[in-house]
């Protein structure tokens, strides 16, 4: 049986909800809501990090990486949803970019975010597509933040340059894997929804 879409957000804010109170697991810095979905979506969710060093972590600049991750949160009803009670609960207009992480000095980044890979991305849609892999996973239907913690784990676990063939069945993994690639410098060689074969970073 297939998770609803409020159960996937449900799900999701649950996870956000679990981690309130907690520090940023590099700085210590207190965390804001937003930036716990940003871990989530990170695959970080149950360590999560404030944007600087999240950020910092991936070797991304700060401004850039929160337009991107936030341009691809428009995208997913999910993670879109959460955002906008986040936006509720810390006292911002539900389709307001949060003062939280942007000042009233930054010009409207969000439509403008780059979608562009940083150049470690060769993606295939071709059906048939041959990709050799040292691991396998079969994720099943799981979805959104539940699916990107666990591959950060099993990426964590494989030597540099090891690839994994991800199984994710889950709809949004067409957009939720290429995103988390491209975002994390791990390599999509190829995918063929529901198969994503994808190398670790150096």
């Amino acid at each position: 049986m297939e998770p609803t879409d409020e159960g996937i957000i449900e799900r999701l804010q649950a996870r956000v909800d679990a981690v309130r109170a907690a520090a940023c697991g590099v700085c210590a810095r207190n965390v804001c809501g937003h930036e716990i979905l940003f871990s989530v979506a990170m695959g970080l969710g149950d360590k999560p990090r404030c944007l600087d060093c999240l950020a910092a972590g991936l070797g991304k600049s700060t401004n850039p990486f929160r337009d991107h991750l936030n341009a691809h949160f428009r995208q997913r009803h999910c993670y879109a949803e959460v955002w906008r009670r986040e936006n509720q609960r810390e006292g911002f207009a539900s389709d307001s970019l949060p003062g939280c992480l942007w000042s009233a000095a930054d010009p409207e980044r969000a439509d403008d975010a780059s979608e562009s890979s940083d150049g470690r991305v060769a993606v295939s849609d071709e059906p048939g597509v041959a990709v050799f892999a040292d691991e396998t996973w079969d994720a099943g239907d799981i979805a959104c933040g539940d699916l990107v913690l666990g591959l950060r784990h099993r990426m964590s676990a494989l030597t540099p340059r090891a690839r994994l063939m991800l199984v994710a069945r889950d709809p949004g993994a067409t957009e939720d894997i290429p995103a988390w690639c491209r975002m994390t410098g791990h390599a999509l060689l190829a995918q063929h929804h529901p198969h994503y074969w994808i190398q670790r970073k150096d």
